[in-house]
């Protein structure tokens, strides 16, 4: 084992001991904040179970919308080199690696006797491949970010088990990156010039623990069944059916759902029956509010941006949108229950008469009682696009924001039209719902920073919404490079403090719901250490100890 792969072992042990500590996951692995006491006995296999579902499109990953839900279906079929689990990252289709000392040589031995579902042997050559195809072809979900593979100079084919990835410099979060690397058949997919129309049921050939039964896109539903050629752990759950309900808690009391999410004004109703596990999920799903500086260039006036924030009762939205179940957003953006959270930053607690003096620092003012201008008249009023299920938290928003004088009017869309416009910058204030809370620090810099090596990437508030700030690129580039984690941790902590202070973005509150499910029915449901959804993990549907065999 190479002095590299024991610091990175060493790292994920470290973690896992921080976790712990911070009470994050108990001596098992389990999540803590189990509400009910459970005497039934256990199932750790089952069948088949059903959970709650809607149309994410083909699951392959030119054909899936990108979302968790979406993501996490072509993850059933379709493997990466290494895998998340409670812990860390640990080795899935590479069995295990060895990085060169300068950073930019990972050399990655695969198992030996993986086959595709369609019994064609997986080797090497699938690993490069996939990584070529996909820079003419980018998936949807399931593949390396443009950013990253512009830094990745070749893949080379050691030998059928043996794959180097080539870098032209040292980036700090390749091996997390490639947990969402998913392997397609070389096979297959290579006379495939259109992807994302291939519907063909070869598509969804993979070497994951599932093969798709049955897709129907009108009516939303999957079934996935057991692939008896995976490689790896058995599985514990011989099928998984999705299915579209219209009241998801309903369905579980009533048996058409095996799992749930539930809030707090519910919990009652399950604590008292023993055979239901209920566990808080950690403060990875939020809600966020966006400012477009490039629509808005008044925006670009922090001042500003900090009275929304003192205006905007991010207690109230917790206690009333998400009943009690959330912790309310930090200026630093990392949630409470991110290990590298930074608890050095200023709260901006609700406070409008703050809010006004800054509007009028600025030089907005209220001299009619018809809403604040400026010196010319032009009125502080904007448009607020979110999706229809986030009007409630727009009416919220708008009555506090009204308070203060800014006037605004609530735009409701299709949950996707809504996505569309915020990643092409068409809206003038926005609001999304999404996950990936928990994910690597990382996500500062290529949401944040407006670098040129990341020019590519869609997901850059500071590139879509007009956003710049020349500390937080410095720190960015730092840290994207520092292969020590101590000291890039060390890095994101300011990086935090500069986020607290310039807010171009404002979370709103992250929620903590409540998974429920029946432990007689099937007791095997995990997280992954930075993800909150457990029906999202592919490890949910393995058996306990194949998944310890394979670390």
């Amino acid at each position: 084992m190479t002095k590299k792969r024991l610091i990175t072992l060493l790292s994920v042990l470290l973690g896992f001991l921080v976790l712990i500590t911070a009470g994050c996951i108990d001596q098992d692995g389990a999540q803590t904040g189990t509400l009910s006491e459970n005497n039934y006995e256990t199932s750790q296999k089952v069948d088949v179970v059903h959970l709650t579902g809607e149309d994410y499109g083909y699951p392959q990953p030119f054909t899936i919308y990108p979302r968790g839900p979406g993501s996490s279906k072509v993850g059933m079929i379709f493997d990466s080199l290494v895998e998340r689990d409670e812990i860390g990252i640990i080795p899935w289709l590479a069995e295990r690696w060895d990085i060169s000392s300068d950073g930019t040589e990972y050399t990655f031995y695969l198992r030996k006797g993986v086959s595709w579902s369609d019994g064609e042997p997986f080797t090497a050559s699938d690993v490069k491949f996939t990584f070529d195809y996909e820079k003419e072809h980018i998936p949807i979900s399931g593949g390396v970010e443009p950013e990253v593979m512009k830094i990745v100079d070749s893949v080379q084919v050691v030998d059928a088990n043996t794959v180097k990835f080539v870098l032209s410099q040292p980036i700090s979060t390749f091996i997390y990156k490639l947990a969402r690397f998913k392997i397609i058949p070389e096979h297959i997919y290579e006379t495939v010039t259109d992807p994302y129309s291939f519907l063909d049921p070869s598509a969804v050939t993979g070497t994951g623990p599932f093969l798709l039964d049955e897709y129907n896109k009108e009516h939303g539903t999957y079934r996935f069944v057991a692939n008896k050629n995976f490689w790896g752990p058995n599985t514990a759950v011989e099928a998984v059916e999705f299915v579209p309900v219209s009241d998801s808690l309903i369905a579980f009391e009533q048996g058409q759902i095996d799992f749930t999410d539930i809030s707090p004004d519910t919990l009652d109703r399950f604590t008292s029956n023993p055979d239901i596990r209920i566990i808080q999920q950690p403060a990875f799903w939020g809600y966020q509010f966006y400012f477009n500086m490039n629509k808005r260039p008044e925006l670009g006036d922090k001042r500003i941006r900090h009275a929304f924030a003192y205006a905007i009762d991010r207690e109230e939205l917790m206690e009333k949108i998400g009943r009690g179940a959330g912790k309310t957003g930090q200026m630093g953006i990392l949630p409470e229950d991110h290990i590298w959270y930074n608890p050095d930053q200023p709260a901006y607690e609700y406070d409008p008469e703050k809010a006004k003096a800054l509007l009028e620092e600025a030089g907005w003012t209220d001299t009619d009682g018809d809403g604040i201008r400026d010196k010319d008249g032009k009125k502080l009023s904007y448009v607020l696009s979110l999706a229809s299920g986030e009007v409630r938290i727009g009416e919220l928003i708008k009555e506090r924001l009204s308070k203060v004088g800014i006037d605004v009017q609530i735009k409701a869309l299709e949950s996707k039209s809504r996505d569309v416009n915020l990643n092409s910058g068409d809206f003038e204030l926005g609001i999304s719902g999404f996950g990936g809370w928990g994910q690597d620090a990382d996500y500062l810099r290529t949401r944040y920073c407006d670098l040129s090596s990341q020019k590519e990437n869609v997901a850059s508030n500071a590139l879509t919404f007009g956003y710049h700030n020349d500390t937080l690129n410095a720190l960015g580039t730092q840290e994207l490079r520092e292969l020590d984690d101590e000291k890039r941790k060390e890095i994101v902590y300011k990086m935090q403090a500069v986020l607290a202070e310039d807010m171009p973005t404002i979370p709103l509150y992250y929620t903590t719901s409540y998974d429920a499910w029946h432990i007689s029915k099937y007791d095997g449901w995990m997280n992954m250490y930075d993800h909150h959804a457990r029906t999202h993990s592919i490890l949910s549907y393995l058996e306990r100890d194949g998944i310890a065999a394979k670390r």
